[in-house]
């Protein structure tokens, strides 16, 4: 019997909103990007590892699009005020107001893949 892909969503706020707007250089700019190249190597290198076992959506939720128009699951945890970003496991919430390490995220992952499959 196959199993069905792990699902990966990971919600995150716009870092480039607030009070200057996008495109405006402050003093925390070179850590920003350096905060999101991070995530973005944890993504490649988790996708690349559990290449045909993963499917991982990243979602930057902003501030103009109404949370409506979120699926019903993510609609539910943004109007509860979960914290971003915001990491859901198969529907499941994993994880609010942090971002996992590799390791983290592997070990979820990881403990997903091996658990038993229930039969209906």
């Amino acid at each position: 019997m196959l199993r069905e892909k792990v699902r990966i969503e990971i919600y995150e706020g716009n870092p480039f909103t607030g009070c200057c707007g996008p495109g405006v250089i402050s003093a925390n700019s070179d850590e920003m990007m350096k905060m999101l190249v991070e995530r973005n190597k944890i993504v490649k290198a988790l996708e690349k590892e559990f290449k045909n076992q993963i499917d991982v959506e990243r979602v930057i939720v902003s501030s103009r699009r109404p949370y409506s128009t979120y699926p019903s699951h993510v609609y539910k945890l943004l109007m509860a005020r979960t914290r971003m970003p915001f990491v859901l496991i198969n529907g499941e919430l994993a994880s609010e107001g942090e971002f996992f390490s590799y390791d983290a995220f592997k070990k979820l992952i990881v403990d997903h893949i091996n658990r038993p499959i229930i039969m209906d």
